[in-house]
């Protein structure tokens, strides 16, 4: 199978297809590879809801086979299907209260929600909502508008509260605005988590004007430096003629990414927080820290009077990816208290 032999040329040993992305330790820099060589082979950009979790090699060629596109080489593809909603859900027959959280990749499926959901344990219900701009959904213009269209998945999970939510990046921002409103509705909030949020962006001419699109440009440079650079184990695959459909699949995905990004930089400029009463969890990176020298709160205890600060490992992507073991216990213990 096509897709099998990709993956063993990239991480340089033969996979199985029910080998996930999590089980084989794939770097960030591994998938954007292996992404590539699936284009380059197909002559076709690979939607970024191909990608979403469990992350095997047979759950991706289902999703493919769905989505109309072919799986092997010269294949003609089968018809397509409606796009994929974007919540994954883990250990919905748990029974305690469920963790409803917006993981912030807004290239991608979040995959190191894998992780976080397998550490909060099965007894607790785990939804991940996809941020705007993946699986064919449009990109609000404000986060305001975001909140509201994401509360409405919300209350498709879960009608009524208390409601335990949290946020990574982007997603912790989304996820302050719906709090926000749930708290204006009249619905309990019992826990906010946010990951690496900052409110720099929202702050106004108090801030240089670079913080505004900091993250944005964080995440475009991580992009454009794995694109260039090569996992040490994967073997180095021959040149690609940058007419080929293969290359033209490549930049157009390229040019979607940076299309979002574009359109973020713009809805996070543009969002100035309301107040909020309710408890709040601020969890901020070590890396991060001088970001917002001599203010323990970044920035958020002008909005959010009831925060919490607790420092984690690692920098703004690494803290989820490397270091999500920290962020679990910081959760198990704010969801154990909520």
């Amino acid at each position: 199978m096509l897709l099998v032999d990709l993956w063993s040329e990239v991480l340089g040993r033969r996979v199985g297809i029910d080998d996930s992305l999590t089980a084989l330790g794939v770097t960030p820099a591994q998938r954007a590879r292996l992404l590539a060589r699936v284009e380059q082979a197909l002559g076709r950009a690979v939607p970024d809801e191909a990608w979403d979790p469990p992350g095997t090699i047979a759950a991706l060629a289902a999703v493919m086979a769905r989505l109309g596109m072919p799986l092997e080489e010269g294949e003609a593809p089968p018809p397509a299907s409606p796009p994929r909603p974007r919540v994954f859900a883990r250990h919905t027959d748990g029974r305690r209260p469920p963790f409803i959280f917006l993981h912030g990749d807004i290239n991608g499926a979040g995959y190191y929600c894998l992780n976080l959901a397998a550490q909060l344990g099965t007894d607790r219900p785990f939804y991940g909502l996809g941020a705007h701009g993946l699986h064919g959904v449009p990109i609000p213009a404000t986060i305001e508008a975001m909140a509201e269209d994401q509360l409405v998945t919300l209350r498709s999970i879960q009608p009524k509260g208390p409601y335990r939510l949290g946020g990574h990046c982007n997603g912790g921002l989304v996820a302050f605005e719906m709090a926000r409103r749930l708290e204006a509705a009249g619905e309990t909030v019992a826990l906010l988590v946010m990951i690496a949020t900052d409110v720099r962006s929202t702050a106004g001419p108090r801030v240089p004007d670079r913080s505004a699109s900091y993250i944005l440009r964080y995440y475009w440079s991580r992009l454009r430096r794995l694109g260039r650079r090569l996992p040490d184990a994967a073997p180095v695959a021959p040149p690609v003629d940058p007419r080929s459909p293969g290359a033209r699949a490549v930049a157009e995905r390229r040019r979607a990414q940076s299309e979002r990004f574009a359109a973020y930089k713009d809805v996070l400029r543009t969002y100035v927080p309301g107040s909020y009463g309710g408890a709040v969890l601020l969890l901020w990176p070590k890396g991060d820290e001088q970001r917002h020298a001599g203010d323990r709160t970044h920035g958020w205890a002008a909005v959010a009077p009831k925060l919490t600060v607790t420092s984690i490992p690692g920098g703004h992507l690494s803290c989820v990816t490397t270091h999500v073991d920290a962020v679990a216990a910081a959760l198990r213990r704010a969801l154990a208290r909520s």
